[in-house]
């Protein structure tokens, strides 16, 4: 079964700060996995740790093959991921964004423990 999947900041942030592969373990828990990202989470990315993971997160993106959806509009990115939740499978570690989603029934995969996936509310 194809998964859209919907890359929050701090889940493309995370191969550089824990012990996990998250692109890998994505393919081996959704083989047919479709990848995406918003430019905002992007932009969002390079004011982390004063933009540490800007250039990283970039060179990921591409390297992975994940689609870059342009945002239109203002917002918090957290929002207009909430929003698009009903579209796709949304993979953070926000807490907060994660809750609110499962509140609604939708989807979400988030690392357990550093160095594994997890998902709740998919279905399978």
């Amino acid at each position: 079964m194809e998964q859209k999947i919907l890359l929050d900041t701090n889940f493309l942030v995370a191969p550089f700060q824990m012990n996990i592969s998250i692109f890998r373990e994505l393919d081996e828990k959704f083989p047919d996995n479709e990848l995406y990202t918003l430019d905002d989470v992007i932009e969002e990315a390079k004011s982390i740790e004063s933009g540490r993971y800007g250039s990283l997160v970039q060179k990921l993106v591409e390297t992975q093959g994940v689609e870059v959806l342009e945002t239109e509009g203002e917002g918090v990115v957290d929002d207009l991921i909430f929003r698009l939740s009903d579209e796709f499978v949304v993979a953070t570690n926000d807490k907060e964004l994660k809750n609110r989603i499962l509140r609604e029934g939708r989807p979400v995969i988030y690392i357990r423990g550093s160095s594994y996936l997890e998902a709740e509310n998919l279905g399978l």
